[in-house]
């Protein structure tokens, strides 16, 4: 389990301590690994060797981790909210689903039963992320809005 931590930020430590609490109460805390505020080499390292990356927070505003991932060639599940409907194309670049375990572990199983899954809807996430969200496409666009201005 990887993700941005801020020690100052009240919530990123209840949240760190209750996921640390639950992967103990579940018995599976020998299984999981919690990584924390990691550099940007990890993080590639991370989006190449995954299968998926699981975007959990609902109602989020854009959210650059999904649009990371799927530069990354790493399919998406996220919940069926706020950013993700705008980067997450629904089964062409990852799944958005529920803010339930159901949902998301449905989800996940399809990668289980596709091998090729992540291979399709990687590269079709990052086709998509440089189509949307390039800094080349940003350029275009804020140069067609100043042209339109002038």
């Amino acid at each position: 389990m990887a993700g941005g931590y801020d020690e100052r930020v009240v919530e990123n430590r209840e949240h760190y301590l209750e996921l640390r609490k639950l992967a103990k109460d579940l018995d599976i805390d020998d299984h999981v690994t919690f990584l924390r505020s990691f550099s940007d080499d990890d993080k590639r390292s991370l989006l190449t060797a995954a299968t998926c990356l699981l975007y959990t927070p609902d109602r989020e505003h854009f959210g650059i981790v999904p649009v990371e991932a799927m530069f990354m060639q790493c399919p998406v599940i996220a919940v069926s909210s706020g950013g993700p409907l705008e980067t997450v194309d629904d089964e062409i670049t990852g799944f958005l689903c529920e803010q339930t375990a159901d949902a998301f572990s449905s989800a996940m199983s399809k990668f289980l039963s596709n091998s090729k899954l992540k291979l399709k809807l990687g590269d079709a996430g990052k086709k998509r992320m440089l189509k949307l969200f390039s800094y080349d496409t940003y350029e275009e666009q804020l140069h067609r809005i100043v042209q339109s201005l002038t």
